[in-house]
């Protein structure tokens, strides 16, 4: 679109740049120990010189899409205003100055034109109506800069497309943004990104053929549900809703206001087209799924679809942590949107977005929540291919395997809720239709004595392997005598919610995995959610510090 003239006197002088409005009607979102640090560290990098010897780092916040990311930076903003002698200019990529598609060929104009409007002169001024359309140019925000001390934070820097991909409208911005607020003693940047991706991109773009680090930090999560409850005023909050949110104050704060106000507090719109560009763009297989599903277990951030990067957390060492708010419309998504999927994977993402479900409306010290939550991880561990040693011990067993879920059972018209008895649910199992295959069955009866789970491999030549698992929040061990029973299982396990520091052993004809062994199962994601877990979220510190990736 045609671009108005530009002139500098529409600014305030730098040094008078007000920092951003901060609500004071929304709960915090961060704490004064984790925000107090954060300035002190920026202000230790903004009086740090940058030299060839040392490339001075910015600073990077990453948090998953609506994380409180905007807030965070808001705060950090008007904290440094009011201690540090500096022009602290706010800027933002979304909210009411959301890129434009057409600012995303130019993304230098973009920054420029926010960086204008933060200055503003004018009182009452909105983005859209004076300077969307506004000429501003580079020189005119270096002139307009001069030699006065700067602190630039931009907000949601990953909605700049062209970072996705090294172009010249990219170095252009990231040389910008080096020249202008990293090059000299008291200048510095600091921004936020969804994704780790655009921290590494911004980084290389800036200094070609040498490396720049970043300073990357999480922001804080909840770590005691009880305070949170009275922080967000929402007396039932509990630790399998805190979960479900993936322990955001954000995401947990937008949850009450939706039961307050009884609508949508958040638009999955963004959910809709990142699976939709998945899909044009040929991502969604039947392995992209699979690999996606062991994200969950070992957080490797490659093997899941750069666009759905934004709706997980980054955890230490940049390993992605599922959101099962998000994770949930994901799977969903992916499951309507591809119907070339396999069949069973297609059943096995109902079966997970289920046991997603059931997890956050599980009461506190919950068996049903943590038989979810076990079975959950199987039925991702099966799917994906991630077995162990010593709880799903299936290392032999060729990856052409067929999936099912309480099928293949001839209960000879007696239910399967009715059925108490190991030799008789085991009596109507029946062979899939092909091989190899694993069955997955949970007795529905709550009377069922002995076991919680019971899997049925099957070889490619059809010979057939049981394994038995119990479930016990604490430190039970039940008695078990298998030669009572005419079934022959080639393993009962028993998982225990409290288990043993020491190795795995036996006892009792269980198998019983040790607390390292369940934690390495329950996977990078899943081991935050075991019963220990849940007991730790009543009694910690209402937020963490903030972990380091």
């Amino acid at each position: 679109p045609p671009l108005r003239p530009f002139n500098v006197e529409e600014l305030l002088p730098p040094m008078e740049v007000p920092p951003p409005m901060v609500s004071g009607s929304e709960p915090e979102f961060v704490d004064e120990e984790w925000l107090s640090k954060r300035v002190e560290d920026i202000l230790s990098l903004y009086r740090t010189s940058d030299t060839m010897a040392f490339r001075l780092p910015p600073t990077a916040f990453v948090r998953c899409s609506r994380g409180g990311k905007t807030r965070a930076l808001k705060e950090i903003a008007k904290r440094l205003k009011s201690i540090v002698h500096a022009s602290v200019i706010f800027v933002s990529f979304s909210e009411s100055s959301n890129i434009k598609s057409w600012e995303q060929v130019d993304p230098l104009g973009a920054l420029c034109r926010r960086i204008a409007f933060a200055a503003c002169r004018k009182r009452n001024a909105t983005y859209d109506s004076d300077f969307a359309k506004a000429d501003v140019k580079p020189e005119q925000i270096i002139e307009w800069l001069g030699r006065d001390p700067r602190i630039l934070l931009v907000d949601e820097m990953n909605n700049c497309n062209s970072l996705l991909e090294k172009s010249i409208p990219s170095i252009d911005l990231a040389e910008f943004l080096k020249d202008n607020f990293l090059s000299k003693e008291d200048q510095y940047l600091v921004f936020s990104s969804h994704i780790v991706s655009t921290v590494g991109q911004l980084s290389s773009y800036m200094d070609s053929g040498s490396s720049r680090p970043i300073a990357i930090h999480e922001l804080p999560l909840i770590r005691n549900v009880t305070n949170a409850a009275k922080i967000f005023r929402w007396p039932e909050l509990n630790a399998g809703k805190a979960l479900f949110y993936g322990l955001v104050p954000a995401l947990i704060h937008i949850a009450r206001l939706e039961e307050l106000r009884k609508r949508q507090q958040i638009s999955f719109h963004k959910v809709e087209e990142a699976i939709d560009v998945c899909v044009k763009d040929g991502l969604v297989t039947d392995k992209s799924v699979r690999y996606l599903l062991a994200n969950f277990v070992d957080g490797e951030k490659r093997k899941v679809m750069k666009p759905l990067h934004q709706f997980m957390n980054t955890a230490e060492e940049e390993k992605l942590r599922w959101i099962p708010f998000y994770m949930t419309k994901v799977l969903d998504n992916l499951e309507f949107s591809a119907p070339s999927l396999d069949e069973s994977l297609r059943v096995a993402l109902r079966k997970i977005v289920e046991l997603f479900n059931e997890l956050s409306t599980a009461e506190e010290s919950s068996g049903k929540a943590w038989e979810s939550l076990f079975l959950l991880v199987v039925i991702i561990r099966v799917v994906s291919g991630k077995f162990d040693e010593v709880i799903l011990p299936l290392n032999n067993l060729s990856m052409d395997y067929s999936i099912s879920f309480n099928q293949f059972i001839d209960t000879d018209q007696k239910v399967l809720e009715d059925i108490v008895d190991v030799d008789e649910i085991v009596g109507c199992f029946t062979e899939p239709d092909r091989y190899p295959h694993v069955a997955i069955y949970q007795p529905k009866n709550a009377a069922f004595p002995l076991f919680d789970l019971i899997i049925a491999v099957y070889d490619k030549t059809g010979k057939r392997s049981l394994y038995a698992y119990q479930l016990k929040e604490g430190r039970e061990i039940p008695k078990l005598n298998t030669s009572q029973l005419e079934t022959n299982f080639d393993a009962c396990v028993l998982v225990r919610g409290q288990p043993s520091q020491g190795e795995t052993r036996s006892k009792e004809q269980w198998i019983i995995p040790s607390k390292s062994e369940i934690t390495t199962f329950f996977g990078e994601s899943g081991k935050h959610w075991t019963p220990e877990e849940w007991n730790k979220l009543m009694i910690g510190q209402t937020f963490e510090k903030g972990e380091e990736p």
